[in-house]
This record gives C-alpha cells, sequence and structure tokens, in this order.
C-alpha cells in the first residue's frame, strides 16, 4: 500500500492510503510496532469490497485532535474506525467524543476507558459512551471479559467476536475485514 507521511501537531505520521477513491472510508489505528504495511492484507480485502482505507501508523504522540487533523489532511469528512490494540484505545475515545467524524466501531482486544482493562486500570473513568454501532474482537479470555464489560458504554448494536485463527489481525485477516465490511454495510 502507498505510504505518504502527513505532519500533523508538529511531527509526520506515516498513513498508507489505498483503495477506490469514491469508497466509503475505513480509518484504522495500528497496534504499537506495526507500520501501515502490516494491515495489507486486511486493506486489500476491503478494497475488493469497494472500500477506501487510511491506516495510521502507530506513535505514541497521537490524539485524537491529531487523528481528525490527519482525516481533515487527506479530505476524509465521514469514516469507520477500527483501533487494534493500542490503536483501540484512541479509537473508543474517537468514537465516544466524534459523532460528527465516524459511522461506527471495530476494536481489536481493548475496551471502553471506563473499564477496567485487562491489568486492572481505568483509563478514563469520565469517558463519555459510544453512540455508535460498535464490534469488539477478542483474543483471549482477559480481553472477552474487558468487551462484554464495555457494552454498557455502547449505545448502538453491540457485536463481541472471538477471534480465530493466531488470535491476531495479521493471522485473523479474513475475518476483521469481514466485521469490518459488516459495519461499513450497516450504515
Amino acid at each position: 500500500m502507498p505510504s505518504t507521511t502527513v505532519t500533523v501537531d508538529g511531527f509526520g505520521v506515516p498513513v498508507g492510503v489505498a483503495g477506490p477513491e469514491k469508497g466509503s472510508v475505513v480509518a484504522m489505528l495500528g497496534a504499537a510496532q506495526h507500520a501501515p504495511a502490516a494491515y495489507d492484507a486486511v486493506c486489500q480485502r476491503l478494497h475488493t469490497a469497494s472500500l477506501r482505507t487510511v491506516v495510521v501508523g502507530p506513535d505514541p504522540r497521537l490524539t485524537a485532535k491529531s487523528v481528525v487533523g490527519i482525516l481533515d489532511a487527506l479530505d476524509v469528512k465521514w469514516a469507520l474506525l477500527v483501533g487494534d490494540r493500542i490503536g483501540g484505545e484512541l479509537a473508543w475515545e474517537l468514537a465516544a467524543t466524534r459523532l460528527d467524524r465516524f459511522i461506527g466501531l471495530v476494536v481489536i482486544d481493548r475496551g471502553h476507558p471506563r473499564v477496567a482493562d485487562m491489568a486492572g486500570v481505568i483509563r478514563d473513568e469520565h469517558c463519555p459512551p459510544v453512540e455508535m454501532n460498535t464490534t469488539a474482537l477478542v483474543s483471549t479470555a482477559a480481553a472477552r471479559a474487558v468487551a462484554k464489560a464495555s457494552q454498557r458504554y455502547v449505545y448502538g448494536d453491540y457485536r463481541l467476536v472471538e477471534m480465530l485463527g493466531r488470535r491476531n489481525a495479521a493471522e485473523s485477516t479474513a475475518q476483521l475485514a469481514a466485521e469490518i465490511v459488516l459495519r461499513t454495510s450497516n450504515w
């Protein structure tokens, strides 16, 4: 996938943009140490489904504001939001606070910020509920418990899905792509 660097808030972020020009947009926030290219197989399947992909590489400096800045720089007005692990933490925050930009949420192994995570940490006890359709993919029993507890903070359709394969996005490409397509078709 072609990668570019988008400068936002004074720092450059690697961003992969591909797929049909006129397709609905899927904005993916990657897991730590996963460059945008790590999601190429998932993106190829999404492109086949006529979806455009914007994959934002992980960076600890990313905030909700900077992600919106990246989407603005790419002229993306609406997107389905996908967050993989650490990217899922930011995705929950964006989905809870930016209803004007996102049509739905798909997260992998992360729960709502008001729910204690797998280490027992509540990231944001004041985070608003998410008012959009949400799918949580989980790879472990602990992640499942966090996702199940997150359901009370989702005001919309909520799906909890066990990941198959070797329990990560790279090994569950078809399943992740299918869940993303399902969420875009519900809009």
